[in-house]
């Protein structure tokens, strides 16, 4: 029986789109922007980094939303709430963002 070698591992883009988020610490609106960028360069390509980016934009969008409106207590529950997010992509288990808008479908 001969050798075959295991199937090559797919691309786990929610966490790289999780983690662009992050870039709201380098520069305003990161969070979206960056993975606006990657989700624009990918979604016709692959349809799980369509899914996901879509996911993580509506996220990033709706809690910049719900920070504005709660004068900056929002921003402290996104930043936990993005990171648990990270862990989750990080591990492949799944994770339903919270308070999230649809705004992409």
């Amino acid at each position: 029986m001969p050798n075959v070698p295991p199937p090559a591992p797919t691309t786990n883009w929610r966490l790289y789109y999780e983690l662009l988020a992050f870039t709201a610490f380098v520069f305003p609106f990161g969070q979206i922007l960056g993975p606006l960028i990657l989700w624009l360069i990918k979604k016709d390509s692959d349809p799980s980094a369509d899914f996901a980016g879509k996911q993580v934009i509506n996220f990033n969008l709706s809690w910049l939303i719900w920070g504005i409106v709660t004068c900056g207590f929002g921003f402290l529950v996104w930043i936990i709430i993005a990171l648990v997010a990270t862990l989750k992509a990080a591990n492949n288990e799944p994770f339903q963002h919270p308070l999230t808008i649809g705004f992409l479908k």
